[in-house]
């Protein structure tokens, strides 16, 4: 039956045209906008998904776009669908020493082995066409930061249900590889049989490293360990490969990156939260280097480089006082060039002398094998990479002799996020921002919420917390932070729900950078 309405009813729900017309215009760009944003939301693993995996020094400040420009960054999610594209904004200016390469893995395993990276914010595609179902995408800086520094937006995934799948955890297991172009892995996509040969290509071309064939990214991938290398080619320890004084003020030495997240970039500061096991360091190459070029009158002054060596790995021990550094020499030193350098000896005095300073033996040394070029020539020689560095298959030999030290060692790996002194948190956190007995959180190990509460010697006159008296339960504002350096979560409440948080352990950080407190928890699964 027809419902009828009068004339009288008719005008009272009449809609004017123009109202109706514009109603209409709103409405349609309200779904284009909706349509536009979903789709992005349904097809774009974003930076800041929390299952997506990062390994490597990279700044989260942005953390919808990370920057980072060390060699050996590796970014990795799992997804279902039958391709992905990578999006990358990249600061190169794609000159033969200033482009980045990426190595790409696809279901662990080489997909793309150099890829090629271009100027500007570009989106690449990786894989396409893949069987439906889950697959694991991974990708990894290869270049060293004079490469360029770069930033990742995110993944799109092509045909699937758009999801980022949770990852395995990560090896308990981890390395810091600290040096020079040796540790970048500068040149070694070539192969000369002569070191006079290889001046053929005398300046970095970056499309001749590969940070992935390194000796120690592929010592680490032996004995299956997660790895960071924070190193730059030409950089010494106490002076670079082409200062020839010994002032100790060369700029830019790896002592004076060691707290960068970016080469030669002092802001932001690393936090240092990610806890190595072994530092192995290679230094001195290119300390030594002017005394070739210079002559005598380059000297290296051998106390002083001790000296700053010895600072250097007390600051590594304070900010890692379970780690076990090993001091790295000897690939491409002999006593016989320069001739009245007898550099390989004293590395090797020096190394000695560092260690009897270090009597709890966390300080090693191991001597690399020269493997280059033998006199006369041997069919094992394994030849020259650019400009006299050592090709893969020197790389190669470096490496199984620091596995075969690593193997002889007695560590205890996984351990040092539990490990502290006196003066630093476990995380890593240094001294001058940081108090250490007034923070606690509880239950400790937790798994899905924790509550924050101040003991009576918390410092009250911090402007980020509110005390009405000292034994009051704490509110103020605070971060999660994994040990990475990322900032997973913030808030401003005592009661935090951890429940989404993966099983690990965590940092929880009140204040600013400037006044802060901080605690470390375990989330449990």
């Amino acid at each position: 039956m027809k419902t009828l309405i009068s004339s009288t009813q008719k005008k009272r729900y009449a809609v004017p045209y123009a109202f109706k017309t514009s109603t209409i215009f709103i409405l349609s760009l309200l779904l284009i906008i909706c349509s536009i944003s979903c789709t992005k939301a349904q097809n774009y693993l974003t930076a800041d998904d929390n299952q997506i995996q990062y390994s490597g020094r990279i700044d989260f400040s942005d953390p919808l776009q990370p920057r980072y420009s060390f060699p050996g960054v590796s970014i990795k999610a799992k997804f279902s669908g039958t391709g992905v594209k990578a999006i990358i904004e990249d600061e190169g200016t794609d000159g033969p020493s200033t482009t980045n390469y990426y190595k790409i893995f696809l279901d662990n395993e080489i997909h793309l082995a150099q890829l090629k990276i271009q100027s500007g914010q570009k989106s690449y595609l990786l894989a396409s066409g893949l069987t439906q179902g889950e697959h694991v995408v991974e990708i990894m800086k290869i270049t060293e930061g004079a490469s360029g520094t770069s930033s990742f937006i995110g993944f799109e995934i092509l045909d699937g249900n758009q999801t980022a799948l949770p990852l395995p955890e990560k090896p308990n297991k981890k390395i810091e590889f600290i040096g020079d172009s040796w540790t970048c892995g500068y040149g070694n996509l070539s192969q000369f049989s002569t070191g006079s040969a290889s001046m053929e290509n005398a300046g970095y071309l970056a499309r001749n490293e590969d940070n992935y064939y390194a000796w120690g990214p592929l010592a680490a991938r032996a004995i299956e360990a997660e790895y960071q290398v924070t190193a730059v080619s030409g950089r010494g320890l106490y002076r670079n490969n082409w200062d020839s004084d010994n002032t100790g003020n060369a700029t830019g030495t790896l002592p004076k990156n060691y707290d960068n997240i970016i080469q030669d970039n002092p802001n932001p500061k690393y936090r240092h939260l990610w806890h190595p096991d072994v530092v192995c360091i290679h230094l001195g190459t290119n300390d030594l280097a002017a005394e070739g070029e210079v002559g005598q009158a380059a000297a290296l002054d051998d106390q002083a480089f001790q000296d700053t060596y010895h600072e250097f790995l007390k600051k590594i021990l304070d900010l890692h006082p379970c780690a076990q550094i090993i001091i790295c020499y000897g690939n491409s030193k002999s006593d016989g060039y320069p001739s009245w350098t007898k550099q390989l000896s004293r590395l090797r005095t020096i190394a000695g002398n560092l260690i009897s300073l270090f009597p709890n033996g966390n300080v090693t040394d191991l001597e690399l094998p020269f493997t280059a070029e033998s006199w006369p020539a041997q069919e094992e020689d394994c030849g020259y990479g650019d400009a006299w560095h050592p090709s893969i298959c020197s790389h190669e030999k470096m490496s199984v002799a620091l596995v075969a030290k690593l193997n002889s060692m007695t560590i205890q790996w996984g351990n040092t996020s539990a490990c502290k002194n006196d003066d630093s948190d476990p995380m890593g956190l240094t001294k001058s921002n940081h108090q250490t007995s007034s923070l606690h959180v509880y239950p400790n190990p937790a798994t899905n919420k924790i509550c924050i509460k101040l003991q009576d010697d918390f410092p009250n006159n911090i402007n980020e917390y509110t005390i009405e008296n000292s034994s009051k339960d704490w509110t103020g504002t605070w971060t999660i932070v994994s040990q990475m350096g990322k900032a997973l979560m913030t808030g401003s409440h005592k009661e935090i729900d951890i429940s989404k948080l993966s099983a690990g352990m965590y940092c929880l950080i009140v204040g600013d950078s400037s006044h802060s407190n901080s605690i470390t928890f375990l989330k449990a699964q």
